[in-house]
């Protein structure tokens, strides 16, 4: 790894100096390197959970948002080292955590916790559907 990661260690030239701050950027990419283990003999990919054989598609990850059903399955998926990371502000890294775990204050959330009735779970905006996270940021105009 100090080498670089080619032959020659052709990975760690760079065309300028330099500067304090991406030093400091090499040395912690560095350190997270030391853990990784490179197999000539075994191909790297990227795999996309929900559908490995096909991988990623915007209509089934379109699908997989509309359905409802699978908020569990999308909370799963989603890192917590994604969300909690230090380069995204604490403001949104607790409103994506709340959105994922379903944890945000829609009508559908406050029925089910008997905050409000049945009937005043309709969205705002009068498109005649329950308000669910998917309805707000996926389906209302």
């Amino acid at each position: 790894m100090s080498l670089g990661w080619g032959e020659g260690g052709e990975a760690w030239k760079w065309r300028r100096g330099l500067r304090a701050w991406e030093e400091e950027l090499l040395v912690e990419c560095k350190l997270l390197l030391l853990t990784v283990v490179l197999q000539v003999t075994v191909n790297d990919s990227w795999t996309w959970l929900p559908d490995p054989g096909v991988g990623y598609t915007v209509t089934r990850a379109y699908r997989i948002l509309t359905s409802g059903t699978p908020l569990i399955n999308i909370a799963t998926l989603v890192s917590a080292d994604l969300i909690w990371t230090k380069d995204i502000p604490l403001k949104v890294s607790v409103f994506a955590w709340r959105l994922f775990r379903n944890r945000l204050p829609t009508k559908a959330n406050l029925f089910r916790r008997g905050v409000i009735l049945d009937e005043a779970q309709l969205c705002v905006n009068g498109c005649g559907s329950i308000e669910s996270w998917v309805n707000i940021f996926l389906l209302c105009n």
